[in-house]
């Protein structure tokens, strides 16, 4: 079972989540109230909610004044809180009104909702009776929930009439039996509760020692669970224990007497006592192995060895005996639960950073918080930092850290700078007692160097306080920065760097001038502070005509080696370093620009793929800017009308309307020319919200290599490919929820200007649009006789007799594939009675790929000469040097090879080397299985390419120019040198486990490649046109010892360790699925997907996948 209670806050928690996940929405009020007290408490403004301070007169006192202009200031605090932490729904009671009569509306507005909920809560727990089926513990339970919603609803009941409500919800033979076991009348609700569970549990009979699962040592103790002092089921199933722990920082560091090995953290989420040795212990119990799993944090696992009687001896001279307290050796901290304590009537003052915990008036212990990472993982997989702090000056460093073990190579760069650069000497090292100083690695370092190292004593931070109070200071600014601005949480280190830069550069009451002044020796120029996280228009080192200037960025902080700024680019995901910008500081400062309650994922840049189709977008495009905008705009609204999208209706209360936007496109024939240019209006889908606009948004679409194998078939059968495209397809889709949308701009209705659009089907741009398109053609499909493969959900298969229909569809391309021709042109008239379809006959050109067929040799053969000019051109490479090979036989890459300063990091940031992998890649997974290989080794060095990298990569483009004209072929007569024979499915991939020898990597790869076989043959098999696909897959190895070790097992002790999941090869044999041959290496069509081969050998395995040169023009 689990515990929890409800976690202490900080006041900086507290801000967190109030604008989070708290946010006043209504019915959680009194938790926003809470934390909305705490934060005014600690910042000594929570006299503003009592009453407001009327303008004293003009002949008051100047002391009135003061206070008064005091209490405005706090006012306007008090209120940039409120505005930030309540939903939109209350915003309308903000205006002219103060900060007291916000809260007492709001709170009088919620109060019937209260009164509501008690009534309702109060009845249930009236009418709640103990069921035939159900146990006494759960239903105990479920009635100390109703009182506990009762208790934060504000309605507070004594123990005694708690109390009489269990007792009247018990049956009359379970009350005699308590009352009989009940030595003296309670009136507790806990203890009540502890009593009756005990009384009905039944009592064992005397047993041997040996025969139990427990040892005894030192006497007794009772049950953890249920009281009972003999063997119960509680304490037969320890392993169904589980340490809960809440959402929110909820852990403290125990001020007690501690030796070395004993260090205590109050946590509370935690159900149990917890301790790691046994030297405190008077009393304890040898748990059974097999039942003594607890768990903790996510579902770790961990072994408890015992459980009894812990004496702990606290600071104040008090001992605290912990009852039921667990002996796990592997804990790493020894964890006191405050949920058990609360039972046992202990009670928390809370103070800033700190609570102290209270029994009966008496002073017990007091804990402070543990700092613990940050939750945010900063840009660089930073999530610590550490500070130096010249106790002189007060100029400090800041250095961010992926791990704390890096605190000393971070305080050698500290010490080098400073005596390298300034000439200074460090003579001591004063810090606190935390780990990352007292490695003996540390030590050793400053004995050398003759640095004394200063510790203070335990949880005396005043004793240190120049680096605390810096801390401190850093962390309000920080936390102030990253509230103030857009950007995502992720850009903490920036903003911590920054404040860091400012403080050294801003007085301070310690020392009579700046500690920039003090440490550097000059004046700081101030000249070019900005404020951090402004917007930025920062000018482009080169640009075309017709592009802008200057890209839209955000500054985020200052370099420490170079004269200018960091800057980040949106859209490309990158930060940079430039000297000048036009920075817009005013409308930074304007009240308007706020943070999102939820911070968008930033998309790494290097997973981003490009869409090389030429793409342009305009919004807000007025119809009358030019001719072909216009007719295009006309074109797609026409086209909603017809479909009926929507209809003008008032917006409804509480309901909003989503924007929209026009995008334009150019569509192009298969060699790049303009046949059309299109425009299509966009619903803003980014602001749907999950579980309120939509649910489900997943779409199938067809796999590339169930086209391939339909393409083969085709060729070898002799099958029609008719292609047909559908008009606005996700139109069609119906919306199963309420929608409303501006009126598009330029086409507003002149009778109801004012009225918004309540959409039917699913527009372009909404989440669920696809979906929605994709489940409306299964339907209709299906209504014409179609059935779904079970294998390939884009794939629909009809029979009728000897006559057979494939229909394939990739969002809105359908391919219609088949043996008769009169079927096929009813399945067309079948769509397009349904849909509004597009006629394009005989399919020439699909998903960028060119489809070319030779129906006198039954050849079928698919190229992208014209996107791989387009990227060639793309990546300026149209004119480069031909390539006979994508990858130099014998060069090898590797992360030696990556930039490791930053004047080399920067100048490789300027080359598009993810935009060039992904490009590539498209090409590869399509049509070019020859360049697999060099593709999967390339992408392995996105995150860091060096010069070596970009090299690899431009030699597959120049491979790509060369061969640009190849064809993967399908088919073909069998009086021709190549019968039959084009790659349908490849893979080139690093395998996640480490071999020693080739023989186990083969091994390895076998299963994959087995389960890939099973897959096509049962594809096959719903097609039910190849009649040879029921007998055993060859599988091919060129690797004697794999093909072997597959068929049957033989123990080897280079085999030994082989996971279990990696033996399932032989389980498909032993099946029959598929059987598993030697090849020679030679004969290996395979080779070039995992190494590079030499000119002849790459051409020869080239030209055996399928790869060839076809006259298209025959």
């Amino acid at each position: 079972m689990s515990f929890s209670v409800i976690p202490f806050y900080t006041p900086e928690e507290s801000l967190r989540v109030i604008n989070g996940k708290w946010k006043l929405t209504g019915q959680n009020f009194r938790v926003w109230k809470m934390h909305l007290d705490n934060i005014l408490r600690a910042q000594g403004k929570f006299y503003v909610l009592d009453k407001p301070v009327s303008r004293p007169k003009s002949n008051s006192p100047e002391e009135e004044f003061t206070q008064y202009f005091k209490y405005m200031a706090d006012e306007s605090d008090v209120m940039s809180i409120l505005i930030f932490s309540i939903s939109s729904e209350f915003t309308d009671r903000l205006r002219d009104k103060s900060c007291h009569e916000v809260v007492k509306d709001i709170e009088s507005q919620l109060g019937f909702y209260r009164h509501t909920c008690k009534l309702l809560i109060m009845k249930e727990i009236l009418s709640l009776k103990l069921k035939k089926d159900q146990s006494v513990k759960d239903h105990l339970m479920e009635m100390r929930r109703l009182f506990k919603c009762l208790t934060r609803l504000g309605y507070k009941m004594t123990q005694e009439e708690l109390v009489y409500l269990m007792w009247y919800s018990l049956p009359k033979e379970i009350c005699d039996t308590a009352s009989a076991y009940m030595k003296e009348p309670k009136t507790d609700v806990a203890a009540l509760h502890e009593n009756i569970l005990a009384s009905l549990e039944p009592k064992p009979a005397p047993a041997d020692l040996m025969d139990t699962d427990w040892i005894d040592e030192l006497g007794d103790l009772s049950c953890p669970e249920c009281g009972s002092k003999d063997i119960c089921e509680h304490s037969m199933n320890i392993d169904q224990i589980e340490i809960g722990l809440t959402d929110a920082p909820g852990i403290f560091m125990i001020d007690c007497l501690i030796t070395s090995y004993e260090s205590w953290v109050i946590d509370t989420g935690s159900g149990n006592h917890i301790c790691n040795h046994l030297q405190r212990f008077t009393r304890r119990k040898i748990l059974r192995k097999d039942r003594s799993n607890l768990r903790v944090g996510e579902g770790t696992p961990l072994i408890a060895e015992a459980v009894g009687s812990y004496r702990l001896s606290l600071s104040s001279g008090l001992v605290l005996e912990l009852d039921n307290c667990y002996y796990i050796p592997n804990m790493i901290k020894n964890v006191l639960s405050f949920d058990l304590l609360v039972d046992q009537g202990f009670y928390y003052k809370y103070d800033y950073k700190m609570i102290s915990v209270f029994k009966n008036n008496i002073f017990y212990f007091k804990a402070t918080p543990v700092n613990g990472p940050f939750s945010h993982v900063a840009r660089g997989g930073y999530r610590y930092f550490i500070t130096f702090t010249d106790d002189f000056s007060r100029y400090g460093y800041v250095y961010l850290m992926r791990h704390k073990s890096e605190s000393f190579e971070r305080f050698r760069e500290f010490q080098n700078e400073v005596q390298n650069q300034l000439g200074r000497k460090i003579k001591f090292l004063r810090s606190d007692r935390g780990g990352e100083y007292l490695s003996d690695e540390f030590d050793n370092h400053l004995m050398e160097c003759g640095i004394v190292s200063q510790l203070t004593p335990p949880y005396t931070p005043q004793m240190n306080g120049v680096p605390e109070r810096r801390n401190r200071t850093l962390l309000d600014m920080l936390r102030s920065m990253m509230c103030r601005s857009t950007l995502p949480m992720s850009f903490w280190g920036h903003a911590l760097e920054t404040a860091a830069h400012i403080l050294n550069r801003a007085p301070t009451k310690s020392v009579e001038k700046t500690p920039y002044e003090l440490w550097k020796g000059k004046k700081p120029n101030i000249s070019f502070l900005r404020i951090w996280g402004c917007e930025v228009y920062v000018k482009r080192p080169t640009s075309e005509k017709l592009k802008p200037k200057s890209d839209k960025c955000f500054f985020v902080g200052y370099p420490r080696t170079t004269v200018g700024y960091y800057f980040y680019n949106p859209e490309e995901n990158k930060v940079f370093v430039a000297r000048n910008g036009k920075f817009l500081e005013k409308k930074f400062l304007s009240f308007g620009n706020t943070r999102k309650d939820v911070d968008l994922q930033v998309v790494d840049e290097e997973n981003t793929t490009p869409i090389v189709e030429p793409e342009i977008q305009h919004e807000n495009v007025e119809p009358q800017s030019e001719p072909i905008v216009e007719e295009a705009m006309k074109a797609e609204m026409q086209s909603m009308y017809d479909n009926q999208v929507w209809e003008l209706t008032d917006l409804p209360q509480h309901c909003r309307a989503i924007g929209h936007k026009w995008v334009f496109k150019k569509k192009t024939d298969m060699d790049g020319n303009v046949h059309t240019f299109k425009a299509r209006l966009v619903a803003k889908g980014f602001t749907q919200t999950h579980g309120i606009d939509y649910d489900e948004t997943f779409s199938p679409v067809a796999m590339l290599k169930s086209i391939r194998i339909l393409m083969a078939i085709s060729a070898y059968f002799n099958y029609e490919i008719w292609q047909m495209d559908v008009k606005t397809a996700f139109l069609n889709g119906k919306l199963t929820e309420d929608f409303y949308m501006e009126q598009p701009e330029g086409f507003e209705d002149p009778k109801n200007p004012n009225m918004v659009c309540k959409l039917l089907k699913s527009i372009y741009g909404l989440k669920q649009a696809s979906r929605s398109w994709n489940l409306h053609f299964d339907e209709r499909i299906k209504e014409f006789g179609f059935a779904k493969s079970e294998f390939e959900p884009c794939v629909y298969t009809k029979f009728s007799g000897s006559i057979v229909t494939f229909s394939v569809l990739y969002v809105d391309d359908i391919l219609l594939i088949g043996n008769d021709i009169p079927t096929l042109q009813s399945v067309k008239s079948w769509l397009s009675r349904c849909l509004q379809m597009k006629d394009l006959g005989e399919a020439a050109y699909i998903l960028g790929i060119k489809i070319y067929r030779n129906r006198s040799k039954r050849l079928i053969g698919l190229s992208q000469s014209t996107y791989i000019d387009k990227i060639l051109k793309k990546f300026r490479m149209d004119e480069s040097k031909k390539r006979f090979i994508p990858m130099q036989h014998g060069i090898v890459l590797s992360k030696t090879q990556c930039p490791v300063s930053s004047q080399d990091q920067d100048k490789m940031k300027s080359v598009p080397y993810a935009s060039a992998i992904g490009s590539i890649m498209y090409a590869m997974l399509c049509t070019r299985p020859d360049v697999a290989y060099s593709v999967s080794v390339t992408s392995r060095y996105q995150q860091n390419p060096g010069e070596p990298h970009w090299v690899a990569v431009k030699n597959i483009l120049k491979y790509l120019r060369r061969t640009k004209d190849m064809f993967l072929v399908f088919g073909g007569s069998e009086d021709e040198i190549s019968v039959t024979g084009g790659a349908i499915s490849w893979k080139s991939s690093k395998q996640d486990t480490i071999a020693d020898s080739t023989t186990e990597a083969e091994y390895i790869a076998a299963p994959d490649a087995a389960k890939e076989a099973i897959w096509l043959r049962n594809f096959l098999s719903d097609l039910r046109v190849v009649a040879s696909v029921s007998r055993q897959i060859d599988i091919f190895c060129d690797n004697s010892g794999a093909v072997a070790q597959a068929k049957e097992p033989r123990e080897h002790h280079k085999s030994r360790h082989v996971l279990r999941k990696y033996h399932l090869i032989r389980e498909i044999i032993r099946r029959g699925d598929v059987r598993i041959c030697k090849i020679p290496t030679e004969e290996n069509v395979a080779d070039p997907l995992t190494k590079p081969l030499a000119r002849v050998k790459h051409e020869a395995h080239a030209n055996s996948i399928g790869m060839q040169y076809l006259d298209a023009s025959s």
